[in-house]
């Protein structure tokens, strides 16, 4: 490897390492982290993207002969319930997997969410190790322990908190990621911007979907989980900064929701983050983020408008099922500026207000 770094951020217990590789055009580059897995890692049981493990089959031979077992996983959210993580618990017990045995999760942030959360119910918890193969698990969803399963067509509504010990960094696996899922990762890059980072925007512009491997990405990369890291080590189990982290994500899981997940991940978050900056100018944001956001947006080929807005019922349905609801309203997570996120709580009453007139705001 030409240029191999490590960083170390403490976040809470156990401690989270963070390895980063450096791409270049070789695609077994960025792959030297199977030759370097120290003892503790040895016969790991695998889950792995099915489209990860075809596309990296050679590169991967290695790390799956030497593994104790393995759950090959189509990542699509219809696939992300109950029954696949039963699928998964089936396999560890068939390979004989003992509290010892470490866990390795390959793929992107819906097979990392789903296989973190089998490694942290198995005999109650595996040693964990995350290798996020898209740019959004990269930037975002590798790091902070959350993980999760969808439950009756609603996003993300049972899951655990379970740190990995070691995450792998390597954007070589963007080399062959689809363009949409690219886009998914600027969304959530632009996201991590808003909150903490004015400068990732900066990068942002000048990132090629292209140039996967640049160092631009790379530090686009380290920098959003910089953000997230100072975060997540102050509020592990989301009890206040954290929710910062559902910037978008309040409307974004519930047009994620409402459309069967036809919207990716990324392309709703993008929509909420136009809408709950529209819904801070309400109290006091500026004005003129909503229209700064869009154009970033549209910067990154992601979506600015919806065909159809969810109902006043669906709304208020898929609402009620986001864990920011208090007895006295939620919490949302608004943007009043650039790296000013603000935590606000809306009543029910100022949500049947604002709501239905900012979400027709997004219709096309």
């Amino acid at each position: 490897m030409k240029n191999h770094k490590s960083q170390k951020w403490h976040i809470d217990d156990p401690m989270t390492v963070i390895h980063t590789y450096a791409s270049t055009s070789e695609r077994t580059d960025g792959l030297n982290w199977i030759k370097e897995l120290t003892d503790e890692w040895k016969n790991p049981f695998l889950v792995v993207d099915s489209e990860v493990g075809r596309l990296w089959s050679h590169q991967l031979q290695y790390l799956f002969a030497a593994s104790s077992g393995l759950y090959l996983m189509d990542a699509t959210e219809e696939l992300k319930n109950t029954f696949t993580l039963d699928q998964i618990w089936g396999s560890m017990a068939g390979a004989g997997v003992r509290r010892d045995t470490p866990c390795i999760v390959i793929g992107g942030g819906l097979t990392c969410d789903i296989g973190a959360m089998a490694a942290s119910t198995y005999l109650r918890g595996l040693k964990l190790m995350l290798v996020p193969t898209t740019l959004l698990s990269m930037v975002d969803a590798c790091l902070g322990g959350k993980t999760g399963v969808n439950l009756s067509g609603v996003k993300n509504q049972v899951g655990t908190f379970h740190p990995a010990e070691v995450i792998v960094i390597s954007p070589g696996y963007l080399d062959t990621l689809p363009g949409r899922e690219f886009r998914n990762g600027m969304a959530e890059a632009l996201k991590t911007a808003l909150i903490g980072d004015p400068e990732i925007k900066t990068i942002i512009q000048e990132v090629s979907e292209a140039e996967h491997s640049s160092d631009k990405i790379l530090d686009m990369i380290e920098r959003c989980l910089k953000v997230k890291s100072d975060i997540v080590s102050e509020d592990l189990l989301e009890n206040g900064s954290r929710m910062f982290l559902n910037l978008g994500h309040t409307v974004g899981h519930v047009l994620e929701s409402a459309s069967e997940f036809r919207l990716s991940h990324g392309e709703a978050v993008g929509l909420g983050m136009i809408a709950e900056a529209a819904i801070a100018v309400r109290f006091g944001g500026n004005s003129d983020l909503p229209d700064e956001i869009k154009r970033m947006l549209e910067f990154c080929g992601l979506p600015t408008e919806i065909e159809g807005i969810p109902s006043s019922e669906v709304l208020t349905r898929l609402l009620q099922h986001d864990k920011k609801t208090r007895r006295s309203g939620r919490i949302w997570a608004l943007p009043f500026d650039w790296g000013d996120c603000r935590l606000t709580q809306m009543t029910t009453d100022q949500e049947e207000e604002i709501l239905p007139q900012v979400l027709t705001s997004l219709r096309a």
